[in-house]
């Protein structure tokens, strides 16, 4: 199975595109990428599962800061580690990987009572959303990225100008994150 299959895994709606040759006409990944992306999420489930009483008990007085926290930290952690290494991780597999460790946090929060049945879908959607808001925030505090403050002065600096695409890196990633993964 690969990333994409897993982080889409139960979608409504994914059929098959023949004109595309894919399944919902998305770009399968590379060997790279799933080799990235295997790595990555099972080293995220392990140190999760090193730590698994701690966020267990965060998880019963607010699951979904909890998983924010920890799912942000652990994934973080891990893709700076990499990068350190030299082998940065590819901004997909990292979303990816986010994704299905979400979903992965869900079923536990589910499994252990947590978390209903009918809140699943919210609680996927606030998770993702705030996770990659935590990750952003986290990035322009250490520098890695300018503030939101620092954008906004930006744009409004240039309001008269054609503005830039955004990085393949920035807001599309958060944005395709939103549409992809909250299916």
């Amino acid at each position: 199975m690969n990333l994409n299959d897993m982080a889409q895994q139960g979608a409504p709606g994914a059929a098959e595109d023949p004109a595309a040759g894919t399944s919902g006409g998305k770009t399968p990944a590379t060997a790279e990428q799933q080799a990235q992306f295997d790595m990555l999420l099972g080293r995220a489930r392990t140190i999760m599962g090193e730590s698994a009483e701690e966020w267990k008990a965060a998880m019963q007085i607010d699951p979904a800061r909890a998983a924010v926290k920890m799912g942000t930290q652990t994934l973080r952690f891990l893709a700076q580690q990499s990068e350190k290494a030299g082998q940065p991780v590819d901004p997909m597999v990292l979303l990816h990987a986010g994704i299905q460790l979400v979903k992965d946090i869900a079923g536990i929060a589910n499994d252990t009572g947590l978390l209903p049945d009918s809140q699943i879908e919210p609680f996927l959607q606030q998770v993702m959303q705030e996770s990659m808001a935590e990750y952003m925030r986290m990035d322009a505090e250490e520098g890695l990225m300018p503030p939101p403050e620092h954008l906004q002065q930006r744009q409004r600096a240039g309001a008269g100008r054609q503005p830039k695409a955004p990085g393949s890196q920035g807001m599309a990633l958060a944005h395709k994150a939103q549409q992809e993964g909250m299916q």
